[in-house]
């Protein structure tokens, strides 16, 4: 059965410009840099879109800067904790949002735990989740699922999460995890 938590809806690609990236990290091992490197094509990419176009070289500094962080959470988070063949990842816009989603198979055992993990992250206030998840962490380094990368997208670049689990037809120990973050497009 499909789940979705957060703000997850479907992706129209209304506004034209969208490019998807497939890894494949069974075939190769992703390092971090390439996680890196692969936010930083998208950000620049859409700086270049008209839609998304910043006005000033501050403003553009900013979009870039955002983009890339969005999406390096996303792929890192995806390439991470994936057990499929593949990871995608789809930027692209979709009316006056800039959509950043990537899916990724996980173990069908982790949804209890993602799914409680994702609920308080959207349940709360994001700023105050934050703090709290910054002093937990400091108490105990070693507790992992804080969550910091999700609650600083939505605090520091107002970004609107929401995953979707949806079970693999053909392999009922996986589930796709479907991770979405939607970005308003500032007019120039």
């Amino acid at each position: 059965m499909t789940a979705c938590i957060g703000d997850f809806r479907e992706f129209t690609h209304q506004g034209g410009a969208r490019v998807t990236l497939v890894f494949f990290p069974a075939d190769f091992q992703v390092r971090w840099s390439q996680c890196s490197a692969t936010a930083d094509f998208f950000a620049e990419y859409f700086a270049a879109v008209p839609a998304c176009k910043p006005a000033d070289d501050d403003a553009r500094a900013e979009f870039i800067g955002t983009v890339s962080y969005v999406v390096n959470e996303l792929v890192e988070n995806a390439v991470k904790f994936s057990i499929g063949e593949r990871v995608e990842v789809t930027v692209g816009l979709d009316g006056d949002e800039l959509v950043a989603a990537v899916a990724n198979q996980i173990l069908a055992t982790t949804v209890e735990l993602l799914s409680t993990t994702f609920d308080e992250l959207v349940a709360g206030d994001p700023q105050e989740l934050l703090f709290a998840r910054v002093e937990m962490n400091a108490e105990n380094p070693e507790a992992g699922g804080s969550g910091l990368g999700f609650l600083t997208m939505m605090s520091d670049y107002g970004a609107k999460i929401g995953w979707r689990f949806t079970p693999v037809a053909d392999n009922p120990n996986n589930v796709l995890l479907e991770t979405m973050a939607r970005l308003e497009v500032k007019k120039p």
